[in-house]
């Protein structure tokens, strides 16, 4: 994901992605609620401009929509059970929920929601946000088993 194409909606995904990681791998386990609230402390306290190359002269200051995370992130909660089947009914034969990869599991559980409850956002937006921000966590082949199911997802869901 380039610079230019980074907003605050772009780090919130990022940043519900990174709680819903960070969550499935603490221990020991805490409340989704608990690990949220580091995150959303993290982004507050933290000068992640740096960790994009902007400098602190920069006028794009990374800060996600705390809103839409929290939304991101409860959404996901209180509906995995209904997401998973989601998810699952895209796998091939012999993969399980739990077989998927962590971190591509989480990316996928917060672009779901995403298209299924947030329908004011276009169903392209969030796949190609979701599509970049896979590019660079991921290997080729999750990448485009990520494109892939939220395309899949989107037209029949929307």
């Amino acid at each position: 994901m380039t610079i230019d194409k980074i907003n605050n909606k772009s780090i919130s995904r990022i940043a519900a992605i990174q709680t819903l990681y960070q969550h499935a791998n603490s221990e020991p386990i805490t409340s989704i609620e608990i690990t949220l609230e580091k995150i959303i402390d993290y982004y507050k306290n933290s000068n992640i401009d740096s960790d994009y190359g902007l400098d602190n002269t920069s006028k794009n200051k990374l800060k996600p929509s705390y809103k839409h995370l929290q939304e991101l992130v409860t959404f996901t909660n209180e509906n995995i059970t209904e997401i998973d089947k989601i998810i699952t009914s895209y796998l091939k034969q012999g993969w399980t929920i739990e077989t998927l990869p962590i971190l591509l599991l989480s990316i996928l559980r917060v672009a779901i929601t995403e298209i299924k409850f947030f329908p004011e956002i276009g169903a392209k937006i969030i796949i190609n946000e979701y599509t970049d921000i896979a590019s660079d966590m991921l290997n080729e082949n999750e990448i485009g088993f990520v494109n892939s199911v939220l395309d899949k997802f989107a037209k029949q869901y929307r």
